[in-house]
């Protein structure tokens, strides 16, 4: 059986030594999907999602006392999971139309920052809660980090917030993070051009497999997944699976709550494809069986920021054809192949999958590089820098 390294086998520190450690809290509304281990299909996850857990519990297995600000799915007011607390605020579909961001949202989770009673507050994501967290710590005197969780968040004519309201407070709590965190070179290199503002480069967390199989051990060839969402094109994956009826394909993905009808039709036209098995949303332990079976995982996004997909992917020695190459990483460190379009991608992954030596020498790179960067300690290294200043 294959055994998992990851951050939750980081030893505890009950009572580490030194300085008192900061109390950190960390908000994410739908970050109990993933703790929790919730059903996919009733709760949305995401890839900001996942590295909140992930972190939240390596922080706290390192000896600092975290709580993690969520939204109410029926669970308890405070629950302890893997040494997080966890506070709930609010339904998230609770309030009247117009008055919901006053009440419940802001009052609640201005009530949660309170109660959580924090040194550092952390939050991933354009939106506006980004500039209601920095008002609370200009308020109180407390330190806040923002993330970058995408290449959208970097300018203003990119942002995916909703409304006037939403980007003013976004721009706000923006300009008055302590310290700001990107994934990508690339996205500290926008912020500085559209913003004047520095980020440093921070990685991800993910699990990394002790051992993984070979090319004949894989049932699947090609592993799609991600959100239904338009930039991740999914019917861009429907298209080279129709292009390749040889091949054995996979598709996992829950709908976004704003874009429906893309789901559904990304699942009627799976139905008339006989070599791809449809999942649907799917909870994020079951991904772990998914990528171990895949030989490649195609990714078709128009922009990302650093999928956690990725790194699931070459963790488990997966290459990855890709039509977004984040810092050309892929390209440069030979961990897949990069392309334009389905045409490219169908071509190159029917080349890579003809030569089992070269998918071979490809997956070992990708193992080489998974264990070269997510060893815990050098993932957390600049997220302490940035809670925890010297």
């Amino acid at each position: 059986m294959t055994r998992l390294h990851n951050v939750m086998e980081v030893p505890s520190i009950a009572n580490p030594a030194g300085p008192a450690r900061p109390r950190i809290c960390m908000l994410n509304y739908y970050a109990w999907g993933v703790i929790a281990d919730l059903d996919g299909k009733k709760v949305h996850i995401g890839g900001e999602e996942v590295q909140h857990a992930l972190l939240s519990r390596y922080l706290a297995r390192t000896g600092y006392q975290v709580t993690s600000l969520v939204g109410d799915f029926g669970q308890g007011p405070l629950e302890q999971v893997d040494g997080v607390q966890v506070r709930k605020t609010f339904k998230l579909a609770a309030g009247l139309p117009g008055l919901r961001f006053f009440t419940p949202r802001l009052s609640a989770t201005w009530a949660a920052l309170k109660a959580a009673d924090a040194d550092v507050y952390y939050i991933s994501c354009a939106g506006a809660m980004v500039g209601v967290v920095a008002a609370f710590c200009r308020l109180h005197g407390r330190r806040f980090v923002f993330r970058i969780a995408s290449d959208a968040d970097c300018a203003p004519h990119t942002l995916m917030v909703g409304n006037a309201r939403d980007r003013w407070l976004y721009h706000y709590g923006l300009r008055r993070a302590d310290r700001i965190l990107a994934q990508t070179a690339h996205q500290a290199a926008l912020l500085l051009r559209h913003y004047g503002l520095h980020a440093d480069v921070a990685g991800m967390f993910s699990d990394l497999p002790e051992q993984v199989g070979d090319f004949g051990a894989r049932a699947t060839d090609l592993l799609w997944l991600a959100n239904m969402r338009s930039m991740k094109r999914p019917e861009w994956f429907l298209d080279i699976v129709r292009r390749v009826p040889e091949l054995r394909c996979e598709m996992a993905g829950g709908a976004h709550p704003d874009e429906l009808p893309l789901y559904r039709r990304a699942e009627e036209r799976a139905r008339g494809l006989p070599n791809l098995a449809f999942h649907g949303q799917v909870k994020f332990g079951m991904t772990r069986a998914l990528f171990a079976r895949a030989r490649i995982f195609v990714n078709t996004s128009s922009f990302e920021g650093f999928p956690n997909t990725y790194l699931q992917a070459w963790a488990n020695g997966v290459p990855v054809v890709a039509t977004f190459d984040p810092d050309g990483l892929i390209a440069a460190r030979g961990l897949g192949v990069a392309v334009r379009d389905a045409d490219e991608a169908a071509a190159a992954a029917r080349a890579l999958l003809a030569s089992p030596a070269a998918w071979a020498a490809c997956s070992a790179r990708c193992r080489a590089y998974a264990n070269e960067r997510l060893a815990p300690e050098t993932v957390s290294r600049p997220y302490l820098a940035a809670m925890v200043p010297a």
